[in-house]
């Protein structure tokens, strides 16, 4: 009979382990998971709160609990392994040891991949070295050796360090550049994490992980729903190889993500950005141009903004790269390769615009193998009001600071509680929520956009007080109904009978 290396808990809390990391954090799976796994060690003494703070800093009871277990049973591994040297392993549990140490070390190493994530962010154009990759290089050696005769890691382990700091990195962009904490939001987040390693992690890290640059990207939205936040949360998370010899990546991710709003340019201008240009290649053009799909290279991206509103002629231009991924520079005969990836947004119905011959049918195909739909403001705000002081934190805190900033959100929150109603839609979204705030923090006053359409300018009304009381009782109503169509719900949030709903809406 092969030899067992793990008891039946130890095999079951590996196997756990070992589905975590390769799991969706924002998904369901990954919190059935975890819990889980809290649920198996419940007898080895866990704490309980997931979060906790000591000696002022915050500490992740649930990544400690990670270490502290996985690494017990990696040891515990190798010493049966070396009292039962000599005898047959399980093939199985060889399988699920190899997951376990992919997980202890990747968390082993956590906090340092977030120390260099932000000296990355701090310093865009220097490509650092990452010393701990010394360290991760010997304990990845000594998890390993014992098993050199049985067992063949998948992965080399400056393979192995690139995609440990590719999840980090999408995790760290996703989770703190994407506000918010509705149901809307998170599955947006879920999408995005899709996005860059598909919904089968380990088909992506199997075979596609230097394959997505041939899968583009479309992110639809309202105006001012943070299309471009996504695009560069992607953008900024794509997989780049260690150099084990510098002892540094490639390149640094910083540098990876290039926008253009092609709506805020002319045919020719889009063209020198996108393509680049020789000398004398047009009017203006006193010397050569690198464009950025040149400069994007093997892990770059380039963000094409508002391409629903992009001229006809720059459509084709556009359509020939993404199908032969070639081009051309301005003034220049030479056929250059391009090796990074497309991301496209609109706040533009591309299929309305089809439809009316705006928009090639052709070029949609090419872009939208990769959805993701940004939700509008008023979106979020309708399944949870209390989503928008989170917001204002966030937006308070990058104008003015953390001291300052709360303040200023104490500020806000009371002028937009006096002054603007709960069904107040944002036609603006994110974008119009930072103006309130700088309008706020500048005049100590906000005027909304006035909005057309079924209510006029009643807003205005409101605020000038032209309105009856039964007409603005009818306004209130109407707006509460809105959100939720039934007369016995918003009479019981309203603490007025159904029938007196149904006289306001009529």
């Amino acid at each position: 009979m092969p030899y067992r290396l793990f008891s039946a808990t130890g095999l079951e809390i590996a196997r756990t382990l070992g589905a975590i990391i390769y799991a969706n954090p924002f998904k369901a799976e990954r919190l059935e998971l975890n819990k889980r796994f809290f649920e198996l060690i419940r007898d080895q003494g866990f704490a309980g709160e997931p979060m906790a703070v000591a000696d002022g800093k915050p500490r992740n009871l649930n990544i400690e609990s990670y270490i502290e277990v996985s690494q017990h049973l990696v040891k515990d591994t190798l010493a049966k392994l070396r009292s039962g040297s000599g005898k047959k392993v399980d093939a199985e549990h060889l399988k699920v040891y190899e997951h376990l140490v992919y997980f202890y070390l990747f968390h082993w190493v956590l906090e340092d991949m977030d120390a260099y994530i932000l000296r990355c962010l701090e310093y865009p154009s220097d490509n650092r070295r990452w010393d701990a990759f010394g360290l991760l290089e010997k304990k990845y050696r000594e998890c390993f050796a014992p098993f050199a005769s049985v067992l063949s890691p998948a992965y080399d382990v400056d393979v192995f360090a690139s995609f440990c700091f590719q999840i980090r990195r999408t995790y760290y962009h996703t989770f703190h550049t994407l506000k918010g904490n509705s149901a809307r939001l998170n599955r947006m987040r879920a999408r995005v994490w899709d996005s860059v390693f598909t919904h089968d992690m380990r088909r992506y890290i199997r075979s596609l992980y230097d394959r997505m640059s041939d899968i583009y990207t479309l992110i639809c939205g309202p105006s001012g729903s943070g299309k471009e936040v996504v695009a560069r949360c992607i953008g900024l998370s794509r997989y780049i190889p260690f150099d084990r010899e510098q002892m540094r990546f490639e390149r640094n991710f910083t540098e990876s993500f290039h926008a253009i709003n092609l709506s805020a340019l002319s045919a020719t201008l889009i063209e020198s950005e996108l393509f680049g240009h020789k000398k004398g290649a047009f009017t203006g053009a006193l010397a050569d141009k690198i464009g950025y799909f040149e400069s994007s290279g093997t892990y770059g991206t380039v963000f094409l903004d508002e391409i629903g509103d992009t001229d006809p002629l720059v459509q084709v231009k556009l359509l020939r790269v993404l199908q032969t991924r070639q081009f051309q520079r301005l003034g220049d005969t030479r056929t250059l390769a391009f090796q990074g990836k497309v991301m496209a947004a609109t706040n533009v119905d591309l299929i309305k615009a089809m439809e009316k011959g705006s928009f090639r049918e052709d070029l949609y195909y090419r872009l939208c193998a990769d959805q993701i739909r940004t939700p509008s403001l008023r979106e979020i705000l309708q399944d949870e009001p209390d989503e928008l002081n989170i917001l204002l934190n966030y937006v308070c805190m990058k104008f003015a600071g953390e001291e300052e900033g709360k303040r200023l959100e104490a500020e806000c929150q009371d002028w937009i509680r006096r002054h603007m109603p709960a069904s107040y839609e944002w036609p603006g979204n994110f974008r119009e929520l930072e103006q309130c705030v700088r309008n706020i923090m500048i005049h100590g006053e906000y005027i909304p956009h006035r909005r057309e359409g079924a209510d006029g300018n009643e807003w205005d009304r409101i605020r000038s007080g032209a309105l009856s009381m039964d007409e603005l009782i009818g306004y209130y109503v109407r707006q509460e109904y809105a959100r939720t169509p039934s007369l016995a719900e918003v009479g019981m949030r309203l603490k007025v009978d159904p029938r007196t709903v149904k006289k306001y809406l009529r």
